[in-house]
């Protein structure tokens, strides 16, 4: 019996158009770092932490612009969820003469000041902080080969998976060089939940092509490999439309200490989509002959 083809959306067919997208993208995105390089904030630079208890309430925006007035309206404003006169401000090294001016006008702004914490956090802590996160990532990139490896019995695969996690990698790294969104310490949690969504979506793709391969279809291996990511294609789009309703209510409402890790996540889920399927799946090993 011979079946009759439908036509489908080839993405197999259209892959250099992907590598086309993800070269535009990393390329701006790699200039980017060898030559603005990457706005780390205090956690990996150094820089002043405060923890003040204020004589009233107030709001993140009114203290933000009393930092403004001094020249750091960037500056990471925490408010205490159980105590909201407690705050937590991190910005730039400051000496100790702008320090008292800053609580002096936070003092006669919300009608009086507790200092419960003055401290500066110096580049060295920094720097290991910096160390700690390369390692962190390392890490995970290395046990996700030993687990694809596992999980597939082939060392191929992992290589593959590897390549779509460079590209999610540098699509986040340049990104957050050309916009210049401050990298904090959350900025790891972002690299390694890039690793885990994009590793996940990709061992399920992964997964099916297997599951067709042994199903000895007489088709060549890209078509092959077509129908299966178009048969996960509803899985992963949904999954990661779901992921990115979450991140976009954290971003617009969670607040401005949020937003950048909020930035991040949604960033990571929409490459680690997107490599999945554009860039790891073509170049899924093909079958052996038999």
């Amino acid at each position: 019996m011979i079946e009759r083809e439908v036509r489908v959306w080839d993405i197999i067919g259209k892959r250099r158009w992907g590598y086309l997208f993800s070269l535009l993208v990393i390329i701006p995105g790699i200039v980017a770092l060898f030559t603005t390089g990457i706005n780390f904030g205090i956690d990996f630079t150094g820089g002043t932490l405060l923890d003040v208890r204020l004589g009233r309430i107030a709001s993140i925006e009114e203290i933000r612009a009393v930092m403004a007035e001094f020249g750091h309206a960037d500056a990471v404003i925490q408010q205490s969820q159980e105590q909201p006169r407690q705050i937590l401000i991190r910005t730039e090294p400051l000496d100790e003469a702008t320090t008292s001016r800053l609580t002096a006008a936070l003092r006669d702004r919300f009608g009086g000041l507790e200092l419960l914490l003055a401290e500066r956090v110096g580049p060295r802590v920094g720097r290991e902080l910096r160390n700690r996160a390369i390692t962190a990532v390392v890490v995970g990139l290395l046990l996700q080969i030993v687990y694809i490896t596992w999980r597939f019995r082939s060392v191929r695969f992992a290589v593959t998976a590897d390549i779509a996690l460079a590209h999610d990698l540098l699509v986040v790294l340049g990104i957050y060089s050309l916009t210049g969104t401050q990298v904090d310490s959350s900025f790891v949690a972002v690299l390694l939940t890039v690793i885990g969504y994009s590793v996940n979506d990709t061992v399920v793709i992964f997964d099916r092509i297997r599951e067709t391969i042994s199903e000895r279809v007489r088709a060549p291996f890209p078509q092959l490999v077509n129908r299966s990511i178009l048969e996960v294609l509803p899985r992963s789009l949904t999954t990661g439309l779901g992921a990115m309703m979450a991140i976009g209510a954290i971003y617009f409402l969670g607040g401005v200490t949020l937003r950048n890790f909020a930035f991040g996540l949604g960033l990571g889920i929409l490459t680690g989509t997107y490599s999945s399927i554009l860039v790891a799946s073509p170049r899924a090993p093909g079958r052996t002959s038999s």
